[in-house]
């Protein structure tokens, strides 16, 4: 119902296992409060950023709001991974939102029924992370506002794909 940090961020495996071991799930959830709470613990870190989110993608207790996170998630520069599980067709929202919350961060969402499918998906992240290449480029517009500037990314190879966030603000 509030988010807290178990673990600081660490190579560490015992200590990522120590604190996922005592880990419960209670009360209602905060996903998009402890979303927020998240990303905020990725501001100063240099290099790739990404952040593997595990949820049933129902909020029931955040002050923040699905847009606010959305808005947050943009502007933090850290690609969302959102892994939906045990998360039926019929829950079209919380799937739509998982999915745009990946893919305007540049991530991708996965959907699965059973647990035993999360190695392939996390042998997938890991995969996709270590294909990334960072492109830069000096934009021409000149506007002297704080609006969303939208990306399109075009690869001229056929059978290439260029995933990539939305669009940054200034």
């Amino acid at each position: 119902d509030h988010p807290n940090l178990e673990v600081k961020f660490t190579n560490d495996i015992t200590k990522l296992a120590g604190g996922l071991a005592g880990l419960k799930a209670e009360r209602g959830t905060a996903l998009y409060d402890s979303l927020v709470f998240a990303l905020y613990y990725f501001n100063g870190l240099k290099g790739q950023r990404a952040l593997v989110m595990l949820s049933d993608g129902k909020d029931e207790h955040s002050r923040f709001t699905y847009e606010d996170t959305l808005e947050y998630a943009r502007r933090a520069g850290v690609a969302l991974y959102t892994i939906g599980l045990k998360l039926p067709k019929t829950q079209l929202e919380p799937r739509k939102r998982l999915t745009r919350l990946a893919a305007e961060t540049g991530g991708r969402s996965f959907f699965v029924k059973d647990p035993a499918e999360l190695p392939a998906i996390y042998d997938a992240i890991q995969k996709e992370l270590r294909s990334r290449y960072y492109l830069a480029y000096q934009s021409t517009n000149t506007a002297d506002d704080n609006e969303f500037r939208s990306i399109d990314v075009k690869v001229a190879r056929n059978g290439v794909e260029a995933k990539t966030l939305r669009g940054y603000y200034p």
